[in-house]
């Protein structure tokens, strides 16, 4: 393979954030014919990590547009460093890109080192690095309490999984114990183009488990629940568990099923999200898995 005479240079920057930064350092790389090869910045509080790897002829304007930049950065501001790198380690780099994507959402009222740790520690026990981290929701005030608290991460990690299953599990077990929601998906084009969002109902949508409440009502609580223990650990078949709790329901007057769902709690945020669904154009459905059974 014939190279030709090139140089590839990461620009580094760091420093206070403000207008121009980016389009000054830019324009003086564009006077050099500079090829773009990746960027990225993060700015957190005002403090600006901002990264350009660009490609450039070798000789002396490679030297002049290091010190261009140099100048530039002073007058701005801002501290910069260079990094060359070499063409191998470039290629290594680009075919890095073939491994799968993924993009893993951890949402909560609020978001905890804790949480980000064991989210991160089973990303690395499965070979999974992070591109990218995006702060999704809103900054969050430490001073005024909001109506509806919540914070979101979008994290970009490739690598080739080795256990989908084990990794799954371990998002569901932490996110139980430590009271965050975690989205785990395969980055591709169906990710993006969904448009349709299904909900579970009890427990997800409203905050009861509505058999559950009947049952109590019925005076049967404590035989109910036994019979979702038993299903739930897979003793016996769901529906057959369901036909059971359902007769011991037998009797239970219209009434008591009316004030039920009139006083149903429903989940802190839920109309607020719905609204959200349907100011965007997509579709929502409620999915129950007990009385779809009987519809």
């Amino acid at each position: 393979m014939v190279v030709e005479d090139k140089e590839i240079i990461l620009l580094k920057v760091s420093g206070q954030d403000k207008p121009g930064v980016t389009a000054g350092l830019t324009s003086i790389l564009a006077s050099y014919d500079a090829i773009i090869l990746d960027i990225g910045q993060a700015d957190i509080h005002d403090t600006l990590s901002l990264g350009i790897l660009f490609e450039i002829k070798t000789g002396s304007s490679s030297a002049a547009v290091l010190k261009d930049l140099l100048f530039k950065a002073y007058e701005l501001g801002i501290k910069v460093n260079f990094i060359p790198i070499t063409i191998p380690d470039y290629e290594i780099w680009v075919k890095g890109q073939s491994k799968q994507r993924y993009i893993i959402n951890i949402l909560g009222e609020t978001l905890t080192a804790v949480q980000l740790a064991a989210v991160t520690k089973i990303m690395s026990d499965q070979n999974l690095n992070i591109d990218s981290i995006i702060r999704l929701t809103g900054r969050v005030s430490v001073v005024e309490k909001e109506e509806y608290p919540r914070s979101c991460i979008q994290l970009s990690v490739t690598g080739n999984l080795i256990d989908k299953t084990s990794i799954n599990a371990s998002f569901m077990q932490i996110s139980g114990e430590l009271d965050v929601d975690i989205a785990f998906q395969e980055d591709n084009m169906y990710r993006r183009n969904r448009r349709l969002v299904c909900f579970d109902m009890d427990s997800t949508l409203i905050q009861t488990e509505v058999i559950d409440e009947l049952a109590d009502l019925a005076g049967v609580g404590e035989q109910v629940r036994a019979i979702t223990e038993s299903a739930m650990n897979g003793e016996i078949d769901f529906n057959e568990s369901f036909k059971k709790r359902m007769a011991l329901l037998e009797g239970l007057s219209e009434d008591v099923l009316q004030n039920v769902a009139k006083n149903l709690p429903i989940t802190k945020g839920a109309h607020r999200l719905m609204k959200a669904l349907k100011y965007y154009g997509y579709k929502t459905a409620i999915l129950s898995g007990g009385f779809t059974y009987f519809w």
